[in-house]
């Protein structure tokens, strides 16, 4: 393939971050922009809202009584 060959398959050059790239390109780009938006605010959100220990202290549970032991049998 000769040089001029080569320039005419050339259609339009474009300048800038991923100007040459195809529309796909860029919606995968909003993709994975939105995506690390979203896990903050979703990681933001739950810290917010989680339960805080110090507020009251649990209840009181009584001890769990052990199980009567099995009958012995003697011989």
């Amino acid at each position: 393939m000769t040089h001029d060959e080569v320039q005419s398959h050339i259609l339009a050059v474009r300048r800038g971050p991923g100007a040459n790239c195809s529309s796909i390109g860029s919606a995968v780009e909003m993709l994975f922009l939105s995506a690390t938006a979203g896990v903050a605010i979703v990681s933001a959100v739950s810290a917010a809202l989680r339960p805080h220990d110090d507020d009251d202290p649990p209840p009181e549970t009584p001890p769990v009584e052990a199980p009567p032991a099995p009958p012995s049998a003697d011989p």
